[in-house]
């Protein structure tokens, strides 16, 4: 009986001694970010998870294309590849290299590949994505990069006949400059401009693109597959967003959307401004998710801020998992959730590739802040999920415009509705009614979306991730 009562004893104790044992971090990792013990290989810094917090439940799941209408995944599968086209090495997309383009002249260089699909496609109403990886000086030396959508010639013989997107300020702007991660775009078929005759967009067999520079200086990028994605909108999408918590403009907007049924979306840095002098008190945020439907998303935990000190970039990778794995168990003990779509800030953007990693472990979707006019807006399936193009309201660039209504809001919904694709505008502190025509005009902007729900809804960026 008493080497049974020991045996009940040790075995109560060892699932505890166990629990201990897997959650011992490595000497050098702060507090909260956990070792794998198991993996020899683990990097000093970097690739732990997180003590507390936990992440995000699930990624977000790129679309899978329905046809590959160029692939360009060798040199040796270009059909007639240029001089500058070489097959590098380095962070391959498609098995162990990857093709690069190294430019250093004016002269326009075409890539196409080494077929036509085995049956045409109907690209009418979809999306064509396209992927690119800058290497260097990609902004500002990009100066076209053409995609031709063909529905007859071949790759060795083109014709003059074709639908064609100039995606150049897309990549120069959502990529910029310095070496990037590979990303992608969408761009509807129905934003192409024919060329010749056009191609029949209902029976598009192949596709090529045409790069050129505009600097003799020289200019790197790595090119991806051109692709058909489905578009999974039958119908607008429109988003209506807020940063930093402004109880003003907050209260404002609440109050008109919530007349019309509508919801928002709104970003925190809790540490930074949750609950303090002039920021939305802690019940409201509750009240504004419980009850009115908002999804409360994720900005920063303690600090904005990039390369000064404390900043993101200066962290190590351990502390940025802390960080973030902080900002989750807030959002946890608050009891709120539509946090794991985050958004970058301040000088930390969607072109740091030293923060990436972190934006990348813990959250499924981020959006990107863009300044100015889109002429086509986001898609969905998005575009890039880590590069969500939303438009700035106009504060910082519109100030109090007369016609902030109808020269930028209205026709960002307008395009929206045509392309079948999601607006999405973000506000900060413009609705605080110290510009005195944004409180009209966002009241104009709520009336014309309900006025046009046979063509547009108004959502969170939850309710088209997780339906």
């Amino acid at each position: 009986m008493k080497r049974l009562w020991l045996s009940l004893v040790l075995l109560a104790a060892w699932p505890a001694q166990m629990a201990v044992a897997q959650t011992v971090a490595s000497a050098n990792a702060p507090l909260g970010a956990i070792a794998s013990p198991d993996w020899p290989q683990q990097p000093a810094d970097g690739d732990k998870g997180p003590l507390v917090g936990g992440r995000i439940h699930q990624r977000y799941r790129i679309a899978t294309p329905t046809a590959v209408l160029a692939s360009f995944d060798q040199v040796s599968r270009l059909n007639g590849a240029p001089p500058e086209a070489s097959d590098v090495a380095a962070d391959p997309l498609y098995g162990d290299t990857r093709v690069t383009l190294t430019l250093a002249s004016f002269n326009a260089r075409q890539l196409r590949p080494a077929t036509t699909l085995a049956a045409p496609v109907n690209v009418t109403g979809q999306l064509i994505r396209f992927w690119t990886k800058p290497i260097s000086n990609v902004d500002p030396r990009l100066n076209s990069y053409k995609i031709r959508l063909y529905s007859e010639g071949s790759p060795g013989s083109p014709g003059a006949n074709y639908h064609e997107y100039n995606a150049a300020a897309l990549i120069r702007e959502g990529q910029k400059g310095g070496e990037q991660r590979w990303g992608s775009f969408t761009i509807p078929a129905g934003s192409f401009t024919a060329v010749g005759n056009g191609a029949n967009l209902a029976a598009v067999t192949w596709a090529m693109v045409e790069v050129q520079a505009n600097s003799s200086a020289g200019m790197t990028i790595a090119i991806g597959n051109v692709e058909l994605v489905a578009n999974a909108l039958t119908k607008a999408k429109m988003i209506i967003a807020f940063d930093d918590q402004y109880p003003a403009t907050i209260n404002y907007a609440s109050r008109v959307m919530a007349r019309y049924g509508f919801r928002g979306v709104l970003y925190i840095s809790p540490a930074i401004d949750a609950g303090r002098p002039g920021k939305l008190p802690t019940a409201q945020l509750k009240s504004l998710h419980d009850n009115l439907g908002w999804q409360i998303a994720s900005q920063a935990w303690s600090t904005e801020a990039s390369t000064t000190p404390g900043g993101i970039d200066v962290m190590t990778a351990d502390q940025r998992t802390v960080e973030m794995a902080k900002l989750r168990n807030w959002q946890n003990a608050l009891g709120l959730t539509g946090g794991g779509h985050g958004s970058y800030f301040s000088n930390v953007g969607a072109t740091d590739m030293i923060a990436y990693p972190m934006f990348r472990q813990h959250f499924h979707s981020m959006r990107a802040y863009y300044f100015g006019e889109f002429g086509t807006v986001e898609t969905y399936p998005w575009g890039d999920p880590m590069r969500i193009r939303a438009m700035g309201a106009g504060e910082f660039q519109w100030g109090n415009s007369a016609s902030i209504y109808s020269s930028y809001w209205k026709n960002h919904v307008d395009r929206a509705m045509a392309q079948k694709g999601v607006g999405f505008i973000v506000f900060h502190d413009g609705l605080s009614g110290s510009l005195s025509n944004w409180q009209p005009a966002f009241d104009q902007l709520m009336a014309y979306l309900d006025a046009n729900r046979a063509a547009i809804d108004v959502v969170t960026v939850e309710d088209l991730e997780n339906p």
